[in-house]
Protein backbone atom coordinates (compact mmCIF):
# COMPACT_ATOMS: atom_id res chain seq x y z
CA UNK A 1 0.00 0.00 0.00
CA UNK A 2 1.04 3.64 -0.41
CA UNK A 3 3.21 5.09 2.37
CA UNK A 4 0.66 7.89 2.84
CA UNK A 5 -2.53 9.27 1.35
CA UNK A 6 -1.43 12.85 1.91
CA UNK A 7 -1.14 14.42 -1.57
CA UNK A 8 1.17 17.14 -0.26
CA UNK A 9 3.66 14.53 0.92
CA UNK A 10 3.28 12.34 -2.18
CA UNK A 11 4.01 15.27 -4.48
CA UNK A 12 7.39 15.70 -2.76
CA UNK A 13 8.51 12.08 -3.17
CA UNK A 14 10.21 10.79 -6.32
CA UNK A 15 9.94 7.46 -8.09
CA UNK A 16 13.00 5.30 -7.49
CA UNK A 17 13.90 3.03 -10.40
CA UNK A 18 15.51 -0.02 -8.85
CA UNK A 19 16.76 -1.65 -12.04
CA UNK A 20 18.13 -0.41 -15.33
CA UNK A 21 17.10 -2.08 -18.56
CA UNK A 22 14.22 -4.48 -19.18
CA UNK A 23 13.75 -7.94 -17.71
CA UNK A 24 13.18 -10.68 -20.28
CA UNK A 25 10.05 -12.64 -19.31
CA UNK A 26 9.82 -14.67 -22.52
CA UNK A 27 10.58 -18.36 -23.01
CA UNK A 28 14.07 -19.70 -23.69
CA UNK A 29 15.13 -20.29 -27.30
CA UNK A 30 15.73 -23.60 -29.03
CA UNK A 31 19.25 -24.95 -28.32
CA UNK A 32 19.36 -27.26 -31.36
CA UNK A 33 18.59 -24.73 -34.07
CA UNK A 34 21.63 -22.58 -33.40
CA UNK A 35 23.98 -25.60 -33.31
CA UNK A 36 23.33 -26.62 -36.92
CA UNK A 37 26.04 -25.76 -39.46
CA UNK A 38 25.20 -22.69 -41.58
CA UNK A 39 26.30 -22.37 -45.21
CA UNK A 40 25.79 -19.38 -47.51
CA UNK A 41 24.30 -20.26 -50.90
CA UNK A 42 23.08 -18.56 -54.06
CA UNK A 43 20.98 -19.39 -57.12
CA UNK A 44 17.30 -20.21 -57.64
CA UNK A 45 17.61 -23.71 -56.12
CA UNK A 46 20.31 -25.70 -54.35
CA UNK A 47 20.82 -29.23 -55.65
CA UNK A 48 22.58 -32.23 -54.19
CA UNK A 49 22.69 -35.85 -55.31
CA UNK A 50 22.29 -39.04 -53.30
CA UNK A 51 22.83 -42.73 -54.04
CA UNK A 52 20.01 -44.69 -52.44
CA UNK A 53 20.55 -48.11 -54.08
CA UNK A 54 23.32 -50.40 -55.35
CA UNK A 55 21.17 -52.55 -57.61
CA UNK A 56 21.09 -56.33 -57.79
CA UNK A 57 23.74 -57.15 -60.39
CA UNK A 58 25.76 -59.54 -58.25
CA UNK A 59 25.61 -63.30 -57.84
CA UNK A 60 27.20 -66.64 -58.63
CA UNK A 61 25.59 -66.78 -62.06
CA UNK A 62 27.31 -64.32 -64.41
CA UNK A 63 24.48 -64.35 -66.92
CA UNK A 64 21.91 -63.55 -64.25
CA UNK A 65 24.12 -60.79 -62.80
CA UNK A 66 24.78 -59.28 -66.22
CA UNK A 67 21.06 -59.18 -66.95
CA UNK A 68 20.63 -56.84 -63.97
CA UNK A 69 23.60 -54.60 -64.74
CA UNK A 70 21.31 -51.68 -65.53
CA UNK A 71 20.05 -51.64 -61.93
CA UNK A 72 23.43 -50.62 -60.49
CA UNK A 73 23.69 -47.21 -58.77
CA UNK A 74 20.25 -45.80 -58.03
CA UNK A 75 20.55 -42.04 -57.59
CA UNK A 76 18.24 -39.16 -56.76
CA UNK A 77 18.89 -35.43 -56.97
CA UNK A 78 17.19 -33.10 -54.50
CA UNK A 79 16.44 -29.53 -55.63
CA UNK A 80 16.07 -27.52 -52.43
CA UNK A 81 13.93 -24.39 -52.71
CA UNK A 82 14.62 -21.77 -50.01
CA UNK A 83 11.89 -20.75 -47.61
CA UNK A 84 11.52 -17.34 -46.06
CA UNK A 85 10.80 -15.67 -42.74
CA UNK A 86 10.26 -12.01 -41.83
CA UNK A 87 10.02 -10.24 -38.47
CA UNK A 88 8.93 -6.61 -38.72
CA UNK A 89 8.64 -3.58 -36.45
CA UNK A 90 8.24 0.17 -36.84
CA UNK A 91 9.55 3.14 -34.86
CA UNK A 92 9.02 6.86 -35.24
CA UNK A 93 11.19 9.89 -34.57
CA UNK A 94 9.49 10.80 -31.30
CA UNK A 95 10.09 7.34 -29.82
CA UNK A 96 13.73 7.42 -30.82
CA UNK A 97 14.43 10.92 -29.49
CA UNK A 98 12.60 10.29 -26.20
CA UNK A 99 14.77 7.28 -25.37
CA UNK A 100 18.26 8.29 -26.43
CA UNK A 101 19.78 7.83 -22.94
CA UNK A 102 19.01 6.03 -19.68
CA UNK A 103 17.74 9.31 -18.24
CA UNK A 104 14.69 9.04 -20.46
CA UNK A 105 14.02 5.32 -20.72
CA UNK A 106 14.90 1.91 -19.32
CA UNK A 107 16.51 1.29 -22.70
CA UNK A 108 16.32 2.75 -26.19
CA UNK A 109 13.00 2.14 -27.93
CA UNK A 110 14.86 1.11 -31.08
CA UNK A 111 16.87 -1.49 -29.14
CA UNK A 112 13.83 -2.82 -27.29
CA UNK A 113 11.89 -3.28 -30.51
CA UNK A 114 14.89 -4.89 -32.18
CA UNK A 115 15.17 -7.35 -29.28
CA UNK A 116 11.46 -8.24 -29.44
CA UNK A 117 11.64 -8.69 -33.21
CA UNK A 118 14.75 -10.86 -32.83
CA UNK A 119 13.04 -13.07 -30.25
CA UNK A 120 9.99 -13.41 -32.49
CA UNK A 121 12.33 -14.32 -35.35
CA UNK A 122 14.14 -17.00 -33.30
CA UNK A 123 11.00 -18.61 -31.92
CA UNK A 124 9.22 -18.68 -35.27
CA UNK A 125 12.35 -20.16 -36.83
CA UNK A 126 12.23 -22.86 -34.13
CA UNK A 127 8.63 -23.58 -35.12
CA UNK A 128 9.77 -23.93 -38.73
CA UNK A 129 12.75 -26.11 -37.74
CA UNK A 130 10.46 -28.80 -36.30
CA UNK A 131 7.83 -28.40 -39.03
CA UNK A 132 7.58 -28.82 -42.78
CA UNK A 133 7.26 -25.25 -43.98
CA UNK A 134 3.53 -24.85 -43.39
CA UNK A 135 3.78 -23.29 -39.92
CA UNK A 136 1.97 -26.22 -38.32
CA UNK A 137 2.21 -26.27 -34.52
CA UNK A 138 -0.43 -28.74 -33.23
CA UNK A 139 -3.66 -30.57 -33.82
CA UNK A 140 -6.85 -28.96 -32.60
CA UNK A 141 -7.20 -32.02 -30.36
CA UNK A 142 -10.93 -31.53 -29.77
CA UNK A 143 -13.96 -30.16 -31.56
CA UNK A 144 -13.91 -26.38 -31.17
CA UNK A 145 -16.69 -23.81 -31.49
CA UNK A 146 -16.23 -20.08 -31.95
CA UNK A 147 -18.32 -16.96 -32.29
CA UNK A 148 -16.70 -14.32 -34.45
CA UNK A 149 -15.57 -11.43 -32.27
CA UNK A 150 -16.10 -13.28 -28.96
CA UNK A 151 -13.11 -14.39 -26.83
CA UNK A 152 -12.92 -18.08 -25.87
CA UNK A 153 -10.35 -20.37 -24.23
CA UNK A 154 -8.67 -23.26 -26.04
CA UNK A 155 -6.02 -25.68 -24.79
CA UNK A 156 -2.74 -26.26 -26.62
CA UNK A 157 0.27 -28.48 -25.84
CA UNK A 158 3.25 -26.67 -24.36
CA UNK A 159 5.39 -27.21 -27.45
CA UNK A 160 2.78 -25.22 -29.40
CA UNK A 161 2.58 -22.53 -26.71
CA UNK A 162 6.33 -21.98 -27.11
CA UNK A 163 5.81 -20.97 -30.74
CA UNK A 164 3.15 -18.29 -30.25
CA UNK A 165 2.68 -15.14 -28.19
CA UNK A 166 0.04 -12.59 -27.29
CA UNK A 167 -0.85 -10.90 -30.56
CA UNK A 168 -0.09 -13.95 -32.72
CA UNK A 169 -2.53 -14.93 -35.42
CA UNK A 170 -3.38 -18.59 -36.00
CA UNK A 171 -5.20 -20.50 -38.70
CA UNK A 172 -7.11 -23.76 -38.38
CA UNK A 173 -7.19 -25.94 -41.49
CA UNK A 174 -8.37 -29.45 -42.31
CA UNK A 175 -5.02 -30.22 -43.95
CA UNK A 176 -1.80 -28.28 -43.60
CA UNK A 177 -1.65 -27.86 -47.38
CA UNK A 178 -5.02 -26.06 -47.53
CA UNK A 179 -4.76 -22.53 -48.91
CA UNK A 180 -7.96 -21.26 -47.25
CA UNK A 181 -8.36 -21.60 -43.47
CA UNK A 182 -11.57 -22.71 -41.79
CA UNK A 183 -10.87 -20.42 -38.83
CA UNK A 184 -8.56 -17.46 -38.17
CA UNK A 185 -7.79 -16.68 -34.52
CA UNK A 186 -6.12 -13.79 -32.72
CA UNK A 187 -4.33 -14.63 -29.46
CA UNK A 188 -5.45 -12.42 -26.54
CA UNK A 189 -3.71 -14.04 -23.58
CA UNK A 190 -1.74 -17.15 -22.59
CA UNK A 191 -1.90 -18.82 -19.18
CA UNK A 192 -0.05 -22.12 -18.98
CA UNK A 193 -1.58 -24.30 -21.69
CA UNK A 194 -4.75 -22.19 -21.87
CA UNK A 195 -4.90 -19.73 -24.74
CA UNK A 196 -7.62 -17.10 -24.95
CA UNK A 197 -8.42 -16.37 -28.58
CA UNK A 198 -10.91 -14.39 -30.62
CA UNK A 199 -12.18 -15.70 -33.93
CA UNK A 200 -11.72 -13.28 -36.81
CA UNK A 201 -13.21 -15.77 -39.26
CA UNK A 202 -14.97 -19.12 -38.90
CA UNK A 203 -17.02 -20.78 -36.18
CA UNK A 204 -15.96 -24.43 -35.84
CA UNK A 205 -13.05 -26.85 -36.08
CA UNK A 206 -12.70 -30.62 -35.86
CA UNK A 207 -10.40 -32.48 -33.48
CA UNK A 208 -8.23 -33.64 -36.38
CA UNK A 209 -7.77 -30.16 -37.83
CA UNK A 210 -4.32 -28.56 -37.87
CA UNK A 211 -3.41 -25.28 -36.17
CA UNK A 212 -0.75 -23.32 -38.02
CA UNK A 213 0.83 -19.89 -37.86
CA UNK A 214 -0.89 -17.30 -40.03
CA UNK A 215 1.07 -16.27 -43.12
CA UNK A 216 2.84 -19.61 -43.55
CA UNK A 217 1.47 -20.56 -46.99
CA UNK A 218 0.88 -18.76 -50.26
CA UNK A 219 -2.45 -18.40 -52.08
CA UNK A 220 -2.07 -21.89 -53.55
CA UNK A 221 -1.28 -23.61 -50.25
CA UNK A 222 2.45 -23.93 -50.92
CA UNK A 223 4.70 -23.61 -47.85
CA UNK A 224 6.53 -20.32 -47.32
CA UNK A 225 8.53 -20.99 -44.17
CA UNK A 226 11.92 -22.72 -44.31
CA UNK A 227 11.70 -26.51 -44.59
CA UNK A 228 12.24 -28.30 -41.28
CA UNK A 229 12.84 -31.73 -39.80
CA UNK A 230 9.25 -32.90 -40.28
CA UNK A 231 9.63 -32.35 -44.01
CA UNK A 232 12.93 -34.21 -44.34
CA UNK A 233 12.11 -36.92 -41.75
CA UNK A 234 8.30 -37.22 -41.91
CA UNK A 235 6.12 -39.24 -39.55
CA UNK A 236 2.69 -38.76 -41.15
CA UNK A 237 0.24 -41.26 -39.69
CA UNK A 238 3.22 -42.91 -37.99
CA UNK A 239 4.20 -44.06 -41.48
CA UNK A 240 1.09 -46.14 -42.06
CA UNK A 241 -2.27 -45.58 -43.73
CA UNK A 242 -3.48 -43.21 -46.43
CA UNK A 243 -1.89 -40.06 -44.97
CA UNK A 244 1.55 -41.62 -45.14
CA UNK A 245 0.93 -43.10 -48.58
CA UNK A 246 -0.08 -39.71 -49.96
CA UNK A 247 2.89 -37.91 -48.43
CA UNK A 248 5.63 -40.36 -49.38
CA UNK A 249 4.36 -40.59 -52.97
CA UNK A 250 4.32 -36.80 -53.33
CA UNK A 251 7.44 -35.31 -54.89
CA UNK A 252 9.69 -33.71 -52.26
CA UNK A 253 12.20 -31.24 -53.69
CA UNK A 254 11.87 -33.10 -57.00
CA UNK A 255 12.41 -36.58 -55.51
CA UNK A 256 9.92 -39.45 -55.20
CA UNK A 257 10.93 -40.88 -51.85
CA UNK A 258 8.55 -43.85 -51.96
CA UNK A 259 11.16 -46.04 -53.71
CA UNK A 260 13.29 -46.16 -50.53
CA UNK A 261 11.65 -44.23 -47.65
CA UNK A 262 14.12 -45.31 -44.95
CA UNK A 263 16.98 -43.93 -47.03
CA UNK A 264 15.40 -40.92 -48.73
CA UNK A 265 13.16 -39.88 -45.82
CA UNK A 266 15.18 -41.17 -42.88
CA UNK A 267 14.62 -44.09 -40.55
CA UNK A 268 11.55 -44.38 -38.33
CA UNK A 269 10.78 -46.10 -35.03
CA UNK A 270 7.42 -46.22 -33.23
CA UNK A 271 7.22 -47.20 -29.59
CA UNK A 272 5.26 -50.39 -29.03
CA UNK A 273 2.42 -50.58 -26.51
CA UNK A 274 3.80 -50.12 -23.01
CA UNK A 275 7.40 -49.82 -24.21
CA UNK A 276 9.58 -47.60 -22.05
CA UNK A 277 11.15 -44.59 -23.69
CA UNK A 278 14.74 -45.67 -23.20
CA UNK A 279 14.05 -48.93 -25.06
CA UNK A 280 12.45 -47.07 -27.96
CA UNK A 281 15.45 -44.77 -28.03
CA UNK A 282 17.88 -47.69 -28.14
CA UNK A 283 16.02 -49.25 -31.06
CA UNK A 284 16.26 -45.93 -32.92
CA UNK A 285 20.02 -45.82 -32.34
CA UNK A 286 20.20 -49.38 -33.65
CA UNK A 287 18.42 -48.31 -36.86
CA UNK A 288 20.74 -45.31 -37.24
CA UNK A 289 23.82 -47.50 -36.72
CA UNK A 290 22.57 -50.00 -39.30
CA UNK A 291 22.44 -47.15 -41.80
CA UNK A 292 26.03 -46.12 -41.01
CA UNK A 293 25.17 -43.11 -38.87
CA UNK A 294 27.64 -41.52 -36.49
CA UNK A 295 24.52 -40.56 -34.49
CA UNK A 296 25.96 -37.79 -32.33
CA UNK A 297 22.79 -35.91 -31.34
CA UNK A 298 19.47 -36.92 -29.79
CA UNK A 299 16.70 -34.34 -29.60
CA UNK A 300 13.50 -34.71 -27.60
CA UNK A 301 10.90 -32.64 -25.80
CA UNK A 302 11.76 -31.58 -22.25
CA UNK A 303 8.74 -33.47 -20.85
CA UNK A 304 10.00 -36.64 -22.54
CA UNK A 305 13.50 -35.93 -21.22
CA UNK A 306 12.07 -35.81 -17.69
CA UNK A 307 10.11 -39.04 -18.20
CA UNK A 308 13.21 -40.72 -19.62
CA UNK A 309 15.25 -39.61 -16.60
CA UNK A 310 12.59 -41.04 -14.28
CA UNK A 311 12.73 -44.37 -16.13
CA UNK A 312 16.49 -44.54 -15.79
CA UNK A 313 16.40 -43.68 -12.09
CA UNK A 314 13.73 -46.29 -11.36
CA UNK A 315 15.47 -49.13 -13.23
CA UNK A 316 19.12 -48.56 -12.31
CA UNK A 317 21.24 -48.27 -9.18
CA UNK A 318 23.99 -45.67 -9.05
CA UNK A 319 27.02 -45.46 -6.77
CA UNK A 320 28.51 -42.06 -6.04
CA UNK A 321 31.41 -40.91 -3.91
CA UNK A 322 30.43 -40.23 -0.32
CA UNK A 323 30.30 -36.52 0.42
CA UNK A 324 33.33 -35.25 2.29
CA UNK A 325 31.44 -32.28 3.66
CA UNK A 326 30.25 -32.03 7.25
CA UNK A 327 26.62 -32.43 6.19
CA UNK A 328 25.28 -35.01 3.78
CA UNK A 329 23.90 -33.82 0.48
CA UNK A 330 21.39 -35.37 -1.92
CA UNK A 331 20.86 -34.74 -5.61
CA UNK A 332 17.56 -35.32 -7.41
CA UNK A 333 17.59 -35.83 -11.17
CA UNK A 334 20.35 -35.73 -13.78
CA UNK A 335 22.29 -32.90 -15.33
CA UNK A 336 22.83 -35.11 -18.38
CA UNK A 337 22.84 -38.73 -19.49
CA UNK A 338 24.05 -40.63 -22.54
CA UNK A 339 22.76 -43.42 -24.75
CA UNK A 340 24.55 -46.15 -26.64
CA UNK A 341 24.14 -49.17 -28.87
CA UNK A 342 27.27 -51.26 -29.41
CA UNK A 343 30.03 -48.76 -30.28
CA UNK A 344 27.62 -45.91 -31.07
CA UNK A 345 27.83 -43.70 -27.98
CA UNK A 346 25.82 -40.48 -27.82
CA UNK A 347 26.59 -37.97 -25.09
CA UNK A 348 24.62 -35.09 -26.57
CA UNK A 349 20.98 -35.64 -25.59
CA UNK A 350 19.28 -32.27 -25.85
CA UNK A 351 15.94 -31.36 -24.31
CA UNK A 352 13.98 -28.64 -26.06
CA UNK A 353 10.40 -27.51 -25.44
CA UNK A 354 10.03 -26.75 -29.16
CA UNK A 355 10.22 -30.41 -30.25
CA UNK A 356 6.69 -31.90 -30.34
CA UNK A 357 6.05 -33.98 -27.23
CA UNK A 358 6.20 -37.69 -27.95
CA UNK A 359 8.57 -37.27 -30.88
CA UNK A 360 12.35 -37.59 -30.85
CA UNK A 361 15.23 -37.50 -33.31
CA UNK A 362 18.49 -39.43 -33.50
CA UNK A 363 20.63 -37.28 -35.77
CA UNK A 364 24.01 -37.27 -37.43
CA UNK A 365 24.95 -33.59 -37.26
CA UNK A 366 27.24 -33.89 -40.28
CA UNK A 367 24.11 -34.57 -42.37
CA UNK A 368 22.34 -31.36 -41.33
CA UNK A 369 23.02 -27.92 -42.76
CA UNK A 370 21.19 -24.62 -43.01
CA UNK A 371 21.53 -23.29 -46.54
CA UNK A 372 20.96 -19.55 -46.42
CA UNK A 373 21.04 -16.55 -48.72
CA UNK A 374 21.17 -14.33 -45.67
CA UNK A 375 23.32 -13.82 -42.59
CA UNK A 376 22.10 -16.03 -39.72
CA UNK A 377 23.53 -13.99 -36.84
CA UNK A 378 20.08 -13.42 -35.35
CA UNK A 379 19.66 -17.14 -34.70
CA UNK A 380 22.29 -16.75 -31.99
CA UNK A 381 21.00 -15.50 -28.65
CA UNK A 382 24.22 -15.53 -26.62
CA UNK A 383 23.30 -18.60 -24.54
CA UNK A 384 25.90 -21.32 -25.06
CA UNK A 385 24.73 -24.78 -26.14
CA UNK A 386 21.96 -26.28 -24.01
CA UNK A 387 22.85 -24.19 -20.96
CA UNK A 388 20.00 -22.57 -19.04
CA UNK A 389 19.26 -18.91 -19.57
CA UNK A 390 17.93 -16.48 -22.12
CA UNK A 391 19.18 -13.26 -23.72
CA UNK A 392 19.15 -9.84 -22.06
CA UNK A 393 17.16 -7.13 -23.88
CA UNK A 394 19.80 -4.52 -23.01
CA UNK A 395 22.31 -6.37 -25.22
CA UNK A 396 20.44 -4.92 -28.21
CA UNK A 397 20.17 -1.40 -26.78
CA UNK A 398 22.23 0.08 -29.61
CA UNK A 399 20.75 -1.99 -32.41
CA UNK A 400 18.12 -0.91 -34.88
CA UNK A 401 18.99 2.81 -35.12
CA UNK A 402 22.69 2.94 -35.79
CA UNK A 403 22.23 2.31 -39.52
CA UNK A 404 21.24 5.77 -40.72
CA UNK A 405 20.39 6.93 -43.29
CA UNK A 406 17.94 4.35 -44.62
CA UNK A 407 19.63 1.27 -46.00
CA UNK A 408 18.01 -1.24 -48.32
CA UNK A 409 19.90 -4.29 -47.02
CA UNK A 410 22.30 -4.23 -44.06
CA UNK A 411 24.32 -7.30 -43.04
CA UNK A 412 22.06 -9.30 -45.39
CA UNK A 413 19.36 -9.89 -42.78
CA UNK A 414 18.33 -6.32 -41.87
CA UNK A 415 16.19 -4.17 -44.16
CA UNK A 416 15.37 -0.57 -43.16
CA UNK A 417 13.05 1.62 -45.19
CA UNK A 418 10.68 4.56 -44.66
CA UNK A 419 7.41 3.59 -43.02
CA UNK A 420 4.12 5.45 -43.00
CA UNK A 421 4.20 8.99 -41.64
CA UNK A 422 2.66 9.36 -38.20
CA UNK A 423 1.31 12.24 -36.12
CA UNK A 424 4.54 11.98 -34.10
CA UNK A 425 6.85 12.27 -37.08
CA UNK A 426 8.32 10.07 -39.82
CA UNK A 427 8.51 6.36 -39.12
CA UNK A 428 10.96 3.66 -40.10
CA UNK A 429 10.04 0.08 -40.92
CA UNK A 430 12.69 -2.44 -39.93
CA UNK A 431 12.60 -6.02 -41.20
CA UNK A 432 14.66 -8.98 -40.07
CA UNK A 433 14.68 -11.34 -43.02
CA UNK A 434 15.80 -14.90 -43.65
CA UNK A 435 15.88 -16.79 -46.94
CA UNK A 436 16.98 -20.39 -46.78
CA UNK A 437 16.14 -23.91 -45.71
CA UNK A 438 17.28 -26.81 -43.60
CA UNK A 439 18.98 -29.40 -45.80
CA UNK A 440 19.34 -32.97 -44.57
CA UNK A 441 21.93 -34.00 -47.12
CA UNK A 442 21.98 -37.63 -45.96
CA UNK A 443 18.53 -38.56 -44.60
CA UNK A 444 19.49 -42.23 -44.24
CA UNK A 445 21.74 -41.55 -41.22
CA UNK A 446 18.98 -39.77 -39.29
CA UNK A 447 16.04 -41.38 -37.49
CA UNK A 448 12.77 -39.93 -36.25
CA UNK A 449 10.78 -41.75 -33.61
CA UNK A 450 7.50 -41.64 -31.73
CA UNK A 451 7.30 -42.78 -28.13
CA UNK A 452 4.41 -44.96 -27.04
CA UNK A 453 1.33 -42.83 -26.40
CA UNK A 454 2.37 -39.89 -28.56
CA UNK A 455 -0.32 -38.09 -30.54
CA UNK A 456 1.00 -37.43 -34.01
CA UNK A 457 -0.28 -34.23 -35.62
CA UNK A 458 1.86 -34.33 -38.75
CA UNK A 459 -0.54 -35.47 -41.48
Amino acid sequence: MAITTNDAILSMLKVYYAKDGLQNLMFRNDPVLKSIKKERVEGKVQNFSTMYGRGGAAGGNFTAAAALAATVSKNAEFSVVPGQLFSVYTMNSKEVQASKTRRGAYMKVAGAKMFAASESFRKTMAAAFYGSGYGEIAKAGASLSFTVGTPVDITLPIHAIMKIDVGSRLQIVANKTDASPKVILSVNSINGDTVNVTSLQGTSADATDIIRLDGSVDDNGNPLLPMGLDGWLPVAGKRTGPAWSTLINTSFFNVNRSVAPDRLAGGFIAGTSGEQKYKTLQRAIQVARRQGSIADLIVLNDNDWLALADEIQSTNTYFTQTSTKAKREANVGFDKFSASFSTNYIESIVDTPYCPEGRFYVLDKSALEFWCYTNTDKLEDGVAGNNPGKPDPVDTDNEGKEHDPYGLIIDDYLNIQPGQNTIDGPASQVTLQFFGSLAVINPSVCVVGEFDGSTDFAI
